[in-house]
């Protein structure tokens, strides 16, 4: 098991290098290209537009930090999952995931029942776009489910396939 981790790319043919650097592109296109992905990035911009919509700093003060984290949250868990090809990693992230979207979603109603300066075009944008992300979302987590089990344990005892 130790030699797993000591891999030596130093000690590979031109061709092995040529295989993994094709890899690696395949890899990357999939996730660049993936929907959820291109959502992720899309929710980045709408929030960004929604918060510097809002005429009030108040609004700014209690929703732009965390709503900004929360939108940057979703592209690198996605790219960490989606080019993982590993069911717990994907379930994971897709855990942290879902934390953040449910909480843009959450925030779009609330910044509509409490704050009626609020551009509501804007905030009908980010709910379409959070919908969107959720659908997405239940579509890929049919990938994950047809992942192949592997032999790592989730050893917090959260995720587990099998009892």
């Amino acid at each position: 098991m130790e030699d797993d981790f000591n891999f030596d790319f130093e000690n590979l043919t031109p061709e092995e290098k040529e295989e993994l650097e094709k890899e690696e592109k395949r890899r990357n296109d999939y996730v660049n290209n993936h929907p959820l992905f291109l959502k992720a990035h899309e929710i980045i911009e709408t929030v960004s537009a929604l918060l510097e919509s809002f005429p009030e700093e108040e609004m700014k003060k209690m929703y732009s930090s965390t709503m900004t984290e929360s939108a940057f949250m979703l592209a690198p868990k996605l790219a960490g999952a989606l080019g993982s090809n590993s069911w717990l990693i994907c379930m994971q992230n897709a855990s942290i995931i879902r934390y953040h979207a449910e909480y843009l979603l959450t925030s779009a109603s609330g910044i509509q029942l409490f704050f009626e300066n609020a551009d509501k075009n804007y905030v009908q944008v980010l709910r379409d776009d959070m919908l969107e992300f959720r659908d997405l979302f239940n579509k890929w987590m049919e990938e994950v489910r047809q992942l192949e089990e592997e032999e790592y344990m989730d050893e917090w005892g959260l995720f587990r396939r099998h009892e």
